[in-house]
């Protein structure tokens, strides 16, 4: 189930979006349709995965969204259908090469791009890295770092496992702060 303080701080963050939106010139929110339960169940049958609770409840409240700016795609998440067919080719990473990179890398969900289109930079889930709620781990994927999806929870690092409610959290206010700034 999902944890409701959590909900919450995703639709405040969503508000705050939204109002960003309003207040700049030329910026946009494009929010798809959200997806079933039944679009859920068949998500997870083709990818042979159960999908973080905290990030059903996203897709299936809000639907994925874009946010524009004088046409740019300044943020954006994958449509569902495509967590695994956004992934980079291995070749593109360093040490792509390596087994356990490529391995990685075909196994991670891909669900956001990091930035526009032109740079293969994304968020992915790990699927190495499970909470006993079902919440994935969510790390960032640049295709000129070495990648890696080690499991953070029951290690030194646990204090760093990200779910996706955190991550989208994080994203929408860090856009909000950089407006701010301008």
């Amino acid at each position: 189930m999902a944890n409701t303080s959590n909900e919450n701080a995703v639709a405040e963050a969503v508000k705050r979006l939204k109002s960003l939106a309003e207040e700049i010139e030329d910026m946009s929110i494009e929010f798809s349709t959200p997806v079933t339960a039944d679009e859920v169940a068949q998500l997870e049958k083709k990818f042979k995965l159960k999908l973080p609770p905290s990030y059903v409840h996203f897709i299936s409240t809000y639907g994925t969204f874009k946010v524009l700016h004088g046409g740019r795609e300044l943020i954006g998440m994958e449509e569902p259908g495509f967590l695994r067919a956004a992934a980079p080719d291995p070749s593109d990473a360093v040490n792509g090469d390596d087994p356990e990179v490529e391995g990685a890398i075909n196994q991670a969900l891909f669900f956001q791009r990091a930035d526009d289109d032109a740079v293969d930079n994304f968020w992915c889930f790990n699927p190495r890295d499970v909470t006993p709620e079902g919440e994935l781990g969510v790390v960032g994927y640049y295709h000129d770092e070495a990648f890696d999806l080690s499991p953070r929870l029951g290690t030194e690092d646990a204090e760093h496992f990200r779910d996706f409610s955190a991550h989208i959290v994080r994203v929408i206010d860090a856009l909000i702060e950089n407006f701010a700034e301008a």
